[in-house]
């Protein structure tokens, strides 16, 4: 690969820490979260309570097997705010999933939050490849799913011009496209490949096409998948990942690479 295609950090200082800071930096995070959601959650206290665990027990990161696992049926079972950490009154944004086994599983957010959000998009996005003088046209739908959203104002963040197309209205979206010069797009691969098919149909030139890279998430999908897409449209294709529960997009993220996800280790513990 050229160095031509490498784009710069967006937050080298986090980036490129040691493994020894992050770690350091994972348990001082870890100690501070436990202690907080014990005074302020009554059903982790409840459990912590029932597993004889005190917030003073969290001394090492492995310590983390000691605390109670939650899973969706407790997100469900506390619906709608019954994990919150922090009064109403200062959550400034409200996102939730599909619902469609069942009661959706709500997030709440701060001001504090939504700025630790930003930054994590902002990070996976430049990983991917694109950068400030980006045109970004949103494919993903706004409204309670964190993806639009949560992509958006990361992207804006960035420094990106973002173009709120939405979700559907697929010939719009090459009019856009062609007309805007739209260089970055994001939606889920399968809506991706649909956009190239119609305008293959429509006699869309895709080899002067000013597309560069492609965000795709929210679903599923396949290498064979990606290297059509990369092949028909002559783009980067990544892959990020998130989820409701936890945030949204921009827990982890493809570089220009693409041989695996980055997680953002400052703010997500992963265990396998």
């Amino acid at each position: 690969m050229s160095n031509s295609v490498i784009t710069p950090m967006f937050q080298p200082e986090i980036e490129t820490m040691s493994r020894e800071e992050i770690r350091a930096l994972q348990l001082a995070k870890l100690k501070d979260q436990v202690a907080w959601t014990y005074e302020r959650v009554p059903w982790y206290r409840e459990k912590m309570g029932e597993l004889g665990v005190v917030p003073g027990d969290i001394q090492t990161l492995e310590d983390i097997r000691k605390l109670p696992f939650t899973d969706k049926s407790v997100l469900r079972d506390t619906y709608p705010f019954g994990l919150f950490a922090i009064p109403l009154d200062d959550v400034v944004r409200l996102h939730a999933s599909s619902g469609t086994t069942g009661k959706p599983i709500v997030v709440g957010y701060n001001d504090h939050d939504l700025d630790i959000w930003r930054d994590c998009i902002a990070r996976l996005a430049q990983m991917a490849g694109v950068v400030p003088s980006d045109r970004v046209q949103m494919a993903f739908g706004y409204g309670m799913f964190t993806g639009g959203f949560g992509l958006h104002y990361g992207l804006e963040h960035l420094g990106c011009m973002v173009i709120p197309a939405g979700s559907g209205n697929t010939e719009r979206h090459l009019m856009m496209i062609n007309d805007y010069q739209t260089t970055v797009l994001i939606a889920t691969p399968s809506y991706a490949l649909h956009v190239c098919e119609v305008g293959e149909r429509m006699g869309f030139d895709w080899e002067s096409s000013t597309l560069r890279v492609g965000l795709f998430g929210a679903e599923g999908s396949t290498e064979e998948m990606r290297a059509e897409l990369e092949r028909r449209w002559g783009i980067i294709a990544t892959e990020n990942y998130g989820l409701t529960e936890v945030m949204g997009p921009g827990v982890s993220g493809e570089c220009e690479y693409k041989k695996g996800m980055h997680i953002n280790e400052d703010h997500f513990l992963c265990e396998i």
